[in-house]
């Protein structure tokens, strides 16, 4: 009888793994600051659920941007890569709380800080 219900369990298992990689679903711890996350669902429509998981001030503060990069010949004949970034959207996310996003663009980037206003691109202080 055990056996049996292991073996539905792994079948459900493996059915709704499988139901998540036909829709496209993934995911990922993106950000983890002093035993603090993160997590970040996206779709390939272009909607992504933004998790604030646990952070000490209560909110996760969010900046996402794209980049665009061009590599040329620089100084010395060394190639030098020059990028352009563009925030897309800043928001604040109540720890606990997830929140939507629609419309992004493919291949947006995510800058996440839990005390403070991130800095794009490089999420620094």
């Amino acid at each position: 009888m055990k056996t049996a219900i292991r073996r539905s369990l792994l079948s459900f298992s493996a059915a709704a793994a499988l139901a998540l990689l036909a829709t496209g679903c993934a995911i990922h711890v993106t950000h983890t600051e002093g035993g603090n996350s993160s997590k970040l669902s996206t779709n390939a429509a272009g909607t992504a659920n933004f998790q604030c998981v646990a952070s000490p001030s209560g909110e996760c503060h969010y900046a996402l941007y794209t980049s665009r990069c061009s590599t040329a010949e620089g100084e010395g004949g060394q190639p030098a890569t020059t990028c352009t970034h563009q925030v897309i959207r800043q928001f604040t996310v109540a720890a606990g709380q997830t929140q939507e996003m629609r419309d992004l663009p493919q291949g947006f980037k995510q800058c996440m800080k839990t005390s403070q206003k991130p800095q794009v691109p490089s999420c620094g202080s």
